[in-house]
């Protein structure tokens, strides 16, 4: 995967995003939930809340949820390699990434 270098778009923050949309599935995409957790992921990264959630929206899109939208090819590969897995799988991988493990 290649990010712009200016972006503070990584692997990361792709990843702490699908953890959203995860989220969000597992309670059947509850109205107003989506940015109640990306204004959350926002005070831990510098990403504004809206950019996150259109990243979750793009997920949305590339698991067939949402129509077609210009997801990128980070996002289709984060969720390729991730969207199978559990919750708890995807948040252990963001927990082992934030510590450098």
């Amino acid at each position: 995967m290649s990010f712009r270098e200016n972006s503070e778009w990584n692997e990361l923050n792709e990843l702490r995003s699908l953890v959203i949309f995860k989220k969000l599935e597992s309670q059947g995409f509850p109205r107003n939930k989506q940015m109640e957790l990306c204004k959350a992921m926002a005070l831990k990264t510098n990403l504004d809340a809206g950019n996150i959630s259109a990243k979750v929206s793009n997920f949305k899109s590339v698991a067939g949820i949402n129509k077609p939208s210009n997801a990128s090819v980070n996002t289709k590969e984060i969720f390729k390699q991730y969207g199978g897995l559990s919750l708890p799988e995807i948040e252990a991988k963001v927990s082992k990434m934030e510590v450098g493990i």
